[in-house]
């Protein structure tokens, strides 16, 4: 078993093969528990599929919005008018 450090602010860092094995991202919550000298942590199921909140932040540093817009620019583009 890993050992991990707390830092001066009280934070701990998951090592690279438990959040892998979690599938933990950036964002993602944990409970914790205390049981005597117990801690456990315990990822929170996400939000329904259908609940748009669970998506925000998901596609930060990526290009998703300017391509839908050109996307959208150019079937507009394409369309006849009567």
């Amino acid at each position: 078993m890993p050992e991990i450090a707390v830092s001066s602010k009280g934070q701990i860092v998951l090592p690279k093969e438990i959040r892998e094995a979690l599938r933990l991202r950036e964002g993602d919550r944990l409970s914790v528990e205390i049981e005597g000298d117990l801690v456990t942590l315990r990822p929170v199921q996400a939000r329904a599929l259908g609940d748009w909140r669970s998506w925000r932040g998901r596609l930060a540093g990526t290009h998703a919005l300017q391509d839908h817009i050109a996307e959208h620019a150019d079937e507009v583009s394409n369309e006849r008018l009567p």
